[in-house]
């Protein structure tokens, strides 16, 4: 991938993360998912392990747009 198309990218993920409904999106799931977690029995082990893999990959979908966000911060230095 060339520079401009590297930059390009890192503005669509820089829109993304910045746009309010995706914060809102964001932050009503992770809410949403760590309540699930805490209040789920003890119990029930495997349920609490999908909620974390789950926490987990919403955190990853995130640090992967952080990281396209930052390449093209990288490449403008």
């Amino acid at each position: 991938m060339d520079k401009e198309q590297e930059l390009k990218r890192s503005e669509e993920a820089k829109k993304i993360l910045e746009h309010s409904i995706f914060k809102e999106a964001n932050e009503k799931l992770r809410i949403e998912l760590m309540n699930e977690l805490v209040n789920s029995p003890i119990r029930d082990t495997e349920a609490r392990e999908k909620l974390y893999l789950m926490i987990k990959m919403h955190e990853s979908v995130l640090n992967q747009l952080k990281s396209i966000m930052e390449t093209g911060k990288l490449l403008k230095k």
